[in-house]
């Protein structure tokens, strides 16, 4: 049987789309190769004429999914920028919804813990992608002056907030932990843009 010349570029996608929901749901650790190639519809023995190991699966999936996360975020971010994009991109990753959808929404609180045990590659490639979300969300919140300090603190509340919400069992609690740090990055981006006022207005 002959196959198009792009067949194994396209097979190797739906390995690594799989990839991307099984480690997020569920851990790297927890999900074998079977798993992965199972739910890509394709038999376990074709894994390694696309990837070395597991590990190098992990680093190959982490890079997709850094770059195709936008698609699973509202539409209107993209029309979005500066504290209007800040504002709407708190609301989306600080609710419910992202929280409870973790095969779809950031790598970061569902991997982070993991690439820091697993180390070599993949720990590289999740730390190019954090280093430009950092890059991204400094000019948004300062466009002419980046504010990276503020960037990485918010970063990391965000992502610490979800993390902690996904862990615990009581819904009540769970929701308590989103709101909090939802309220106390709004305050933040607002501060933030008085500030950015009055710099326009002495300039």
């Amino acid at each position: 049987m002959r196959y198009r010349k792009d067949h194994k570029q396209q097979t190797n996608q739906r390995i690594l789309r799989a990839a991307g929901r099984l480690f997020r749901r569920q851990g790297y650790a927890a999900t074998g190769v079977d798993a992965v190639m199972s739910s890509a519809q394709l038999t376990a023995g074709g894994f390694y004429s696309h990837f070395r190991s597991k590990e190098d699966l992990l680093a190959e999936t982490l890079d997709a999914v850094f770059r195709d996360v936008n698609t699973d975020r509202p539409p209107e971010l993209s029309r979005l920028q500066g504290h209007a994009w800040l504002s709407a991109f708190t609301g989306f990753y600080l609710s419910a919804a992202h929280r409870d959808a973790a095969e779809r929404g950031c790598p970061m609180p569902a991997l982070a813990a993991e690439v820091a045990r697993v180390g070599g590659r993949s720990r590289e490639v999740f730390e190019q992608h954090l280093r430009r979300v950092f890059d991204f969300i400094a000019q948004q919140f300062d466009q002419p002056h980046a504010d990276r300090t503020q960037a990485i603190s918010t970063t990391a509340m965000f992502a610490g907030a979800v993390l902690l919400a996904r862990a615990v069992s009581d819904e009540t609690f769970s929701q308590e932990i989103l709101n909090a740090c939802r309220e106390a990055a709004m305050a933040a981006i607002d501060e933030s843009s008085k500030k950015g006022g009055r710099a326009e207005m002495l300039e």
